[in-house]
């Protein structure tokens, strides 16, 4: 299945949610997609695809992005609550609900803990390649968020990637920062490219020559194509953050909590979903989602503030973004 992201939109709140036991650590994408595939999303029967959480959502900043959010989230199960289609049809957001592992693999602790050196390695804003020797034959990438703290910053780097210019106000909100992140490399298409092709020889080489015992290999790659971005915007109290990713002809898809359901409301003539996530008395948030057919692209409205807005505030907010956007 090409192109299926794994939306775990809520990055925002886990490293808050942290210091209070925090969000699992688990490799999750291989099980859920023979839970929707019917097997393994490696395409290979019986066989665990190590290092399968890569196909993160293009979705990882503090905040709602992504990127695309890693792995910090808790395991998911395929059951369907609500669909957005575009107008042949197609499902393009589906929303699913998360479920507790029992245990943690050991793929995903070796996985976490070369994502966590590759992680150490990269400078901020820099997409960085990775190769495990002696896994499989395939390059791996890991960004490090760039704040930009101003807007001239944030739309130099739009501009210089490729990406669709969120708006420096929005509904009274003023731009505060925003992030840019990389197109990370992750499916069969990607893999087909002279670019990743190169990437990956350069670094097997790196292994070849490499010290006994080494197994972990990692370079820096220059990147000019955005996937995820977002902008965080203040009024007052109140604070918001906007999200946009780029589904490239794919579908999205969002975790729910257990017990906690969404909605499907008409904001603008657009549907958007509508979501509560609570992590603990203190953290808790909501979201409005939805789908742009015109760019192929999801979005995800959130308040961050110490205020939060309430569901009419955020929808109407949503609403006012719609517009904007359009």
């Amino acid at each position: 299945m090409e192109r299926i992201r794994f939306d775990h939109e809520y990055n925002d709140i886990t490293s808050r949610a942290a210091a209070n036991g925090g969000l699992p650590a688990i490799d999750v994408t291989e099980a859920v997609m023979k839970r929707i595939t019917g097997e393994a999303a490696s395409g290979r029967k019986g066989q665990t695809s190590f290092m399968r959480p890569v196909m993160k959502r293009t979705t990882a900043f503090s905040g709602a992005l992504m990127l695309l959010l890693l792995l910090s989230v808790s395991a998911y199960a395929a059951s369907q609550y609500i669909e957005i289609r575009n107008s042949a049809g197609e499902i393009k957001v589906k929303t699913i609900e998360e479920i507790t592992p029992q245990t943690d693999s050991a793929d995903n602790k070796a996985y976490q803990n070369y994502l966590n050196k590759a992680q150490k390695f990269a400078k901020p804003g820099e997409l960085v390649a990775f190769y495990v020797l002696g896994k499989e034959d395939e390059a791996l990438y890991t960004y490090k968020e760039k704040r930009l703290g101003t807007y001239a910053a944030f739309k130099q780097e739009a501009n210089r990637t490729g990406a669709q210019l969120l708006p420096q106000k929005l509904s009274g909100y003023s731009f505060v920062s925003g992030k840019v992140a990389p197109y990370m490399p992750s499916t069969d298409a990607d893999k087909q490219t002279a670019a990743y092709k190169q990437v990956l020889s350069e670094l097997k080489a790196q292994a070849a020559a490499g010290a006994d015992g080494k197994k972990l290999f990692m370079k820096a790659v220059p990147w000019n194509k955005s996937g995820v971005l977002s902008a965080v915007y203040t009024k007052g109290h109140y604070k918001s953050e906007l999200t946009k990713n780029p589904l490239d002809g794919g579908e999205i898809y969002l975790l729910l909590p257990s017990g906690q359901n969404a909605e499907k409301i008409k904001v603008e003539g657009i549907e958007v979903i509508y979501n509560k996530r609570t992590i603990s008395e203190k953290y808790n948030y909501h979201y409005a989602q939805w789908y742009d057919e015109n760019q192929d692209a999801f979005y995800m409205l959130t308040d961050r503030g110490n205020k939060h807005l309430t569901k009419a505030e955020l929808l109407a907010l949503a609403g006012e973004s719609i517009k904007v956007l359009k």
